[in-house]
């Protein structure tokens, strides 16, 4: 078998968009879990709509960066 095919797939062109989106989100979340803990009182509908906010703004950079490629 020939390894010429195989390799063609394995250049890395670093994280995807979509794995530092979710990153955050879940770093957010683990801050905003944290917070709690500590005795802070979170409004949880403002907390969430500002997440998904912050999600699909990078979302939307991220698909203008690259069109202008």
């Amino acid at each position: 078998m020939s390894d010429h095919h195989t390799s063609a797939h394995r250049t890395s062109r670093g994280p995807r968009v979509g794995t530092i989106v979710w990153g955050i989100i879940l770093l957010l979340l683990g801050l905003g879990v944290l917070a709690v803990g500590a005795g802070l009182t979170i409004d949880l509908e403002a907390a969430l709509i500002g997440l998904l906010a912050l999600a699909g703004v990078g979302l939307l950079v991220k698909a203008l960066v690259a069109r202008g490629d």
